[in-house]
This record gives structure tokens, sequence and C-alpha cells, in this order.
């Protein structure tokens, strides 16, 4: 076991757009993400709450907009970093907390692939109601929380060096086998 104990929560606000194209994608607040572009300290800076025992907190989500032209679906689904909302309690210098972090958002993003993956398989998505594709985007939050908490619980919130590695392996090959779906435009 780490001297250390590292305790950690992750905040997913799960944010539903519809007609306000790119909302997220205006702030400056936001980490679009990017395989490329791995999660620094520096991105936490957001005021830490005092009322927990908590030392880092990571706000993640996944904002999507429909529309439809012409009986053609125009669908943007991004997975992003809240720099705002996430925060640090002191200036911590631990990599395995850091990259623990990184596996949430992580999964995040692997949520966003499988949502679009999921409304990519229905037929006529134009001619479907906002209830139906809502409930598909509700059962994929329901799915990602879900993954968090085992992630959170079987890792021991980066405290199991072991655990952290296989979840760490596990989510990376996720990713790759939902590439298709993968995008990097935001």
């Amino acid at each position: 076991m780490k001297e250390i104990v590292f305790l950690t929560k992750v905040i997913f606000l799960f944010l539903f757009i519809i007609g306000t194209e790119n909302a997220v994608a205006q702030s400056k607040d936001t980490i679009y993400w990017n395989a490329n572009r791995k999660l620094k300290w520096e991105d936490f800076k957001g005021r830490a709450d005092k009322t927990t025992n908590l030392l880092a907190m990571t706000q993640a989500g996944i904002g999507y907009s429909i529309a439809c032209h012409g009986g053609i679906l125009d669908l943007k689904i991004f997975c992003y970093f809240n720099v705002n909302k996430s925060w640090t309690k002191e200036k911590i210098d631990a990599e395995e907390l850091l990259r623990h972090e990184q596996i949430h958002f992580d999964i995040t993003e692997l949520y966003t692939r499988k949502l679009r993956k999921r409304i990519s398989e229905v037929s006529d998505p134009c001619g479907k109601n906002i209830k139906e594709l809502d409930k598909i985007y509700g059962s994929n939050f329901k799915e990602c929380a879900n993954m968090q908490d085992d992630y959170d619980r079987e890792s021991e919130h980066s405290l199991n060096d072991e655990q952290q590695k296989l979840w760490e392996e596990k989510v990376a090959r996720e990713l790759k086998e939902l590439e298709k779906f993968a995008r990097s435009n935001y």
C-alpha cells in the first residue's frame, strides 16, 4: 500500500444541447478529449471544496447537439473536461493520482464513442422523437457512471497499482476497439 492516500471523486456533467451548436466549444474553460493531450495538474483550476476529504475533483462530460436538415442527421457529440470546475486542494505532484484522473476522462471519451455508435445504428434518427434519442443518451449515461464507480472501487482511487494498471489497459483497449467512432475536430 502506498504511504499517501489519495481520494478523488469525479462528477460527470452530461450536457444536452439542442439547437445551440457547439455551445461548450466556445468556452476557454474546456479541454476536449484528445489522445495526444493528457491532463496536467495545471488544468485543475477550480476552487477546492474544503468541506470534503477529497484531494482532487474532475468534472468531465459528454455534450451533444442534434439537428436534421432535409432528413439528414447533423449530430455532434463531444467529450470535455471543465477546467474551472475541476480542482485540487493543494499543489499535488502525484503522477499516480493524475494518471487516475486521466482514466476518468478516458472513460468519458469511451462512452462518447459508444453514444456515437449507438446513435449511428438508429434507423431514420431524424424521424425519431427526441425522447427516443434521449433514452439512448440516458442509458449511456448510466453505464458510464457505473463504469466510473467500478473503476474507483476496484483501483481504490489509484492506490491499488495492479488494478490501476489493469484498468488503464482495459480502457485503452476499448478506446481502440471504438476508434472508428473517435472524433478530434473539436
